[in-house]
């Protein structure tokens, strides 16, 4: 009975000290236990391309937590930009992601973030940040990416009418105009025009220079091609070059078909009108006889 009685009071005892120490124990844990969380993550967090181009950002997100989650995803760039969320291999654009719980090791789902610049005015080259953010409740996480825009410059020159060819009057004014178009994505800055022509012709620009020309904005200059005044009727090539600071463009061949002044043309039917009179007062006052 003894042996019984001393059991029981050891069991008693047992059942109060662990009572008195459990609450504490799983007090200590639950201040040890660290809140829900949310790390956002990328290998590239700034991209190069040109204002025409697309940037793609995959940003993983990684998520501990006792609780499933639904991520609201909001995405933000400079004004006039497109930007959008898809999943990593996908195409449908999604404003929220589900993610499981997990308290030991990060669950991890992978998104693709997709900005395009505005296209126009297209904007200058440099640095333009770009946002990625996810909330659920108090759980919040946040990554700011870089949208490196690189300068592309490109200038082009065409004829105004189209055609590689013109006439031209021999001691005279031509005009031939040209169409000139920075197609690039960045201003080009000191464009100025020079040409390669037979010996003796003159030709001139209006204006004689550009100081900038913007993207997409095209300019017209006239051409004064200028035979001089014995020039022989035929064709005749030059070649105009359009050169700014950062490009150049192609060089243009142009066939100058050259005529001769219309005075000379007076004098012949003059010198025609003279022989003929002269032959039909010959006739007349030989046949008299």
């Amino acid at each position: 009975m003894k042996g019984t009685k001393l059991i029981f009071l050891l069991a008693v005892l047992m059942v109060m000290v662990l009572a008195a120490v459990v609450p504490g124990i799983a007090m200590a844990q639950d201040e040890t236990t660290p809140p829900d969380s949310l790390t956002m993550t990328t290998e590239f967090p700034a991209i190069e391309a040109i204002a025409t181009g697309t940037f793609a950002f995959n940003v993983v997100m990684n998520y501990i937590g006792a609780t499933n989650r639904v991520f609201n995803i909001n995405a933000t760039a400079p004004a006039g930009w497109d930007v959008y969320v898809t999943p990593q291999y996908d195409t449908q654009r999604i404003s929220s992601i589900s993610v499981e719980a997990s308290t030991f090791a990060a669950t991890s789902k992978t998104v693709k973030l997709t900005a395009t610049p505005q296209t126009y005015p297209l904007p200058d080259p440099g640095d333009y940040q770009v946002t990625l953010e996810a909330s659920s409740g108090e759980v919040v996480g946040k990554i700011d990416l870089t949208a490196r825009i690189t300068a592309k410059y490109v200038l082009n020159a065409v004829p105004y009418s189209q055609l590689y060819n013109t006439t031209a009057s021999a001691g005279r004014d031509n005009i031939y105009s040209l169409v000139i178009t920075n197609v690039g994505t960045a201003p080009i800055d000191n464009i100025t025009f020079s040409s390669e022509k037979p010996d003796g012709w003159e030709i001139t620009f209006k204006p004689e220079k550009l100081d900038l020309l913007n993207t997409l904005e095209p300019n017209t200059v006239d051409v004064n091609v200028k035979p001089p005044p014995k020039t022989v009727a035929g064709d005749y090539m030059i070649t105009l070059h359009v050169s700014g600071k950062q490009a150049t463009a192609t060089a243009m061949d142009v066939r100058v078909t050259v005529k001769t002044p219309s005075i000379w043309g007076w004098v012949g039917v003059f010198i025609i009108v003279i022989v003929v009179a002269g032959l039909i007062f010959t006739f007349m006052r030989f046949g008299r006889r």
